[in-house]
């Protein structure tokens, strides 16, 4: 039997956020807006609500972003949501969480029968298929007036009409790999760059030809000088460094979208830095390997797994980067091994993470450093003080980060050693 989540006490206003964002800094600032906009009673009844239907963490940032990241309709959506709501956030969802959400859900039920709380793999299976059926279709169906957009990109463009058009508007592929995804399909993984460092990267199908069939962006970083978002149309990451990471998708027009951050003439950063690192910000160069990993596994775990392996065979990788994407990357190299082990210690505050790091340790064939760990707690916790300390009128503020003296993490990072793997 499964073990279903954990139960929430209610009576805390800050335990209640802490379990409910389940360490997704999305759902931290959606409630943090719910709490501002409607009031501290109705934030909590919502959060009852949402928790009865079996709806915590990246479920909450998922279904705002199903409601246009718009607080008033999320609210709403909450007192008024449906069974196809519900159906449509499972489907959205069933690949990073291994948790369903439940229409006529309650936390007793839930606890009886933690089962019925959890996708089960035929689940998933029927998900998957049924998402990529979809997003094959959607593609080919669409309608012929998207074809000509002046020297753009669109949702059915081919391989060859795409990279021209990514090579006039300045970028160079510097990196080019095939995989097969779960159905055997012919997958090309391309990496491109420009002048300016900014990352555009692609998975495309290679028959029929559909050069965006996978996750595609473009990242362009900047010091950031510029504090209006609005009407970009991509999304911008602004850390604590003063830094800014936007993501262009590349389905509808992306170059005009470029243009706009462009415009902006906000300063480029020449290399990238250890304290600004971020996926975020410049997407880590996939491994074949993790990528086949995360393909073979769908859920959260595999997407954690992935990124991690990544990081941590990154030499591998950066050895088939052409020289300028090499130069791009180089400082990564020198920290690539520390900001995978960031990533586990992350990972760590929770509980149910302990499993995801041991299997880790399975699909890398090695047992992890524990001395590198302790080094990554140690990190972590110094940016956390410094960080969570600061006084501000955010709500979330003191809740986001658990376990600040970093006991846990230590009891955590023992049963993950424990663990000894064959190699």
């Amino acid at each position: 039997m499964n073990q279903c989540r954990k139960e929430i006490d209610f009576s805390s206003l800050p335990l209640i956020i802490q379990d409910m964002i389940e360490e997704n800094v999305p759902s931290a600032a959606i409630i943090d807006e719910m709490l501002e906009t409607k009031g501290e009673m109705s934030t909590i009844g919502a959060l009852i609500i949402l928790d009865d239907m079996n709806i915590r963490g990246v479920q909450i940032s998922t279904l705002y972003k199903i409601c246009h990241q718009n607080i008033d309709e999320f609210y709403e959506k909450i007192i008024t949501i449906t069974p196809e709501d519900i159906d449509k956030l499972n489907y959205e969802t069933f690949a990073i969480c291994k948790y369903k959400a439940i229409f006529d859900g309650n936390k007793e039920e839930r606890k009886q029968n933690p089962d019925k709380y959890i996708f089960t793999d035929e689940e998933r299976t029927d998900l998957r298929n049924k998402k990529s059926k979809d997003h094959v279709q959607e593609i080919l169906n669409d309608n012929q007036s998207l074809k000509k957009t002046n020297d753009d990109l669109y949702p059915s463009i081919s391989s060859k009409e795409a990279i021209e058009i990514i090579n006039k508007n300045g970028f160079t592929c510097g990196y080019k790999k095939n995989y097969e995804d779960i159905n055997g399909r012919n997958i090309i993984y391309r990496v491109f760059y420009n002048d300016l460092g900014d990352i555009l990267y692609t998975h495309s199908l290679e028959e029929p030809d559909i050069f965006l069939y996978g996750q595609s962006k473009l990242n362009a970083v900047r010091i950031n000088t510029v504090s209006d978002y609005e009407d970009l149309g991509c999304n911008a990451y602004v850390n604590v460094d003063g830094v800014v990471g936007y993501n262009i998708e590349l389905r509808e027009k992306p170059f005009e979208k470029y243009q706009k951050i462009l415009d902006r003439k906000e300063p480029t950063i020449k290399t990238i830095k250890h304290n600004y690192y971020d996926s975020n910000l410049y997407p880590i160069i996939e491994s074949i390997e993790g990528i086949n990993y995360k393909t073979e596994n769908e859920g959260y775990d595999s997407l954690v797994i992935s990124e991690i392996y990544s990081l941590l065979t990154f030499p591998e990788t950066y050895y088939d980067l052409d020289d300028r994407l090499k130069q791009i990357y180089s400082t990564l190299l020198s920290f690539a091994e520390e900001k995978a082990y960031d990533e586990i210690i992350y990972q760590l505050n929770s509980d149910e993470a302990i499993d995801t790091i041991i299997n880790l340790q399975k699909v890398l064939g090695i047992s992890l450093d524990k001395e590198k760990l302790i080094e990554a707690k140690n990190r972590f916790l110094r940016i956390s003080k410094s960080h969570f300390n600061i006084p501000r009128p955010r709500f979330l503020s003191d809740f986001i980060v658990k376990d600040p003296q970093g006991k846990n993490l230590e009891e955590r990072i023992e049963k993950v050693m424990k663990q000894t793997v064959e190699n």
